[in-house]
């Protein structure tokens, strides 16, 4: 006899019985893979504003995955679910950037260690004009200092 916790096994879609003899009723805290949760899928700085570019990234990672997908199926159901996750991730990328748009104290990061050596600004991409190989009289890099 059944009661409500029981599984009724010819009831179960096949290959799905491990996890419902193990789980029971409960949610499984596991990754697509199968793998279980942990904190490692968390990551945090103690930096707001570090998090919410990580967070950022992350959505627009997804986005790129979720696009390729997109673009080689041609399913009209699975699109649309890909379609939908797309949104989503999009919305959330939205919710994040404005929250970075909105913090006005960085957090542990606020002019920690930075000097003004640091600001100075090095123009290692733009050669001499008379630069060539064997040219060693060509002029040094310039360089722009802020504070001098």
């Amino acid at each position: 006899m059944l009661n409500g916790h029981d599984v009724d096994a010819t009831a179960v879609g096949a290959g799905e019985i491990q996890s419902h003899v193990i789980l029971g009723l409960n949610p499984g805290l596991i990754n697509s893979s199968g793998y279980s949760w942990t904190g490692d899928y968390v990551t945090v700085t103690g930096d707001l504003c570090a998090d919410l570019l990580s967070n950022i990234a992350s959505e627009q990672r997804a986005k790129v995955v979720y696009q390729y997908l997109y673009r080689q199926i041609n399913d009209k159901k699975v699109k649309e679910t890909i379609d939908f996750l797309l949104n989503r991730e999009e919305a959330h990328n939205a919710i994040f950037r404005e929250a970075f748009n909105r913090v006005q104290d960085p957090g542990s990061n606020k002019d920690f260690g930075v000097t003004k050596d640091s600001r100075i600004y090095f123009d290692l991409s733009t050669p001499s004009p008379s630069n060539a190989f064997g040219n060693t009289t060509a002029n040094p890099v310039s360089f722009n200092n802020p504070n001098g």
